[in-house]
């Protein structure tokens, strides 16, 4: 009997304890669901090809002249028309100064000459001057008048060489490489920097020949750069016509938007297609998580978290492709909030997409 209340005593003790360790029930999540949809997409290949510049201008003086100054580094942002490197050419300029005093001192001889034929032709239509000596001074005119645009001619051309002492970026894009620092004399031919167009950026994505048919021109592909925090979506824009002596890889050219940074051969994972188009389900990529290494939705059933494992076939934008079976099109999928949900957690939804 003694037993038995102690027993009793010990189970009213633990009672307490055992509530405690339960814990509170979970709050309800808060989270926004998409309707999962049915589209025509093909099957995709997540490939790694390589960053391109398309367009690239190794860029050199069109003077010689020692570099005064340098305005840009390597990596640099550069806008069309924005000075690059500025060359030293003060010889330029003294021979402008010059040629200016020439063309004034044979204006003041022109301003005499003329009034000098003015003078003559009076005289000479008053008999009291020859003819000769009015065909002398007004070729003499003529004579300072050629002076003067041959003088003018030369002017022209010593500022043009001295606004090309100037290298400016011939469009918008991103210094590769510097080959030139202050104090480097420099010619015509020699280059000064390699200049990458933003504005003309690809992913170079080997593909093999069998693949090949499936990348049509025109066609969206998803584009991942990791290093750069990047997810876009670019456009396939042909093939480079020779294939790989060694794996016979094809290269396509994915032609990218303009970016704010790009570096040359850095990786990009390319989602290329791998099939012909076919109906596929389709369910946002927020909506993708992966619990044990395992890739997993969660929908709503009964107003909890219900986890629902599936198979990625292609990525189609901020959108993925699955393969058919336990999610179906209509269904609401949890799209934002499901970083932290728990199988069977209570959800309150939002907002829908």
């Amino acid at each position: 009997m003694k037993a038995v209340k102690w027993m009793t005593l010990i189970t009213m003790l633990a009672m307490p304890i055992l509530a405690h360790a339960e814990g509170p029930a979970q709050p309800p999540a808060r989270v926004v669901t998409s309707q999962v949809q049915q589209k025509t997409i093909a099957k995709t290949l997540n490939v790694m090809g390589t960053l391109q510049f398309d367009r690239i201008s190794a860029l050199s003086p069109q003077v010689s002249g020692q570099v005064e100054s340098v305005h840009v580094m390597e990596g640099d942002r550069v806008e069309k028309g924005a000075p690059l490197f500025r060359l030293n050419l003060d010889f330029v300029q003294n021979e402008i100064d010059t040629i200016k005093t020439q063309i004034t001192q044979v204006e003041v001889r022109l301003a005499k000459a003329n009034k000098d034929l003015s003078r003559y032709e009076t005289l000479f239509q008053q008999h009291a001057a020859s003819e000769q000596e009015y065909d002398n001074m007004r070729l003499s005119m003529e004579d300072l008048a050629i002076q003067k645009a041959t003088l003018e001619e030369t002017l022209e051309l010593a500022n043009l060489k001295k606004a090309k002492s100037v290298i400016r970026a011939p469009f918008a894009g991103v210094i590769l490489e510097k080959n030139a620092d202050e104090g480097n004399w420099v010619s015509p031919g020699g280059q000064l920097c390699l200049i990458g167009s933003m504005e003309d950026l690809y992913v170079k994505v080997p593909m093999a020949e069998n693949l090949l048919v499936f990348a049509k021109k025109g066609d969206e592909v998803s584009v991942s750069i990791t290093a750069l925090s990047i997810t876009t979506q670019g456009i396939i824009n042909g093939f480079i016509p020779v294939a790989d002596p060694t794996t016979k890889n094809i290269f396509v050219k994915v032609k990218l938007p303009k970016m704010k940074t790009a570096v040359l051969n850095m990786s990009a994972t390319v989602s290329m297609p791998a099939s012909d188009k076919q109906e596929m389900v389709l369910i946002p990529r927020d909506s993708l998580v992966t619990v044990n290494g395992q890739t997993m939705v969660y929908t709503i059933k009964e107003g909890a978290a219900e986890p629902l494992s599936v198979t990625v076939l292609a990525y189609v934008g901020e959108a993925a492709g699955i393969a058919a079976g336990s999610v179906n099109p209509g269904m609401p999928v949890v799209s934002d909030g499901n970083d932290r949900l728990r199988p069977g957690q209570p959800v309150t939804v939002i907002g829908t997409n």
